[in-house]
């Protein structure tokens, strides 16, 4: 219960923004996706891939991104 209502004004914003409410996140070097809660992620931190912190941003939204 506390959990749930610690994570209530991150689950407001995660709802506002599409980027964060569709649930997906992006790693930037190899591509893979994963379904994440954004709420979750805003409270306790963004999964990490291939040692960075995985984007919001869908490779096609990036353009041409060569880190």
């Amino acid at each position: 219960m506390k959990e749930n209502m610690c994570q209530a004004p991150y689950a407001k914003l995660a709802a506002s923004h599409e980027k964060l409410a569709r649930g997906q996140v992006w790693c930037r070097k190899c591509g893979r996706m994963r379904r994440v809660d954004a709420a979750r992620c805003l409270a306790k931190g963004w999964p990490k891939c291939c040692g960075a912190t995985m984007t919001v941003d869908a490779p096609e939204e990036r353009g041409s991104d060569h880190e």
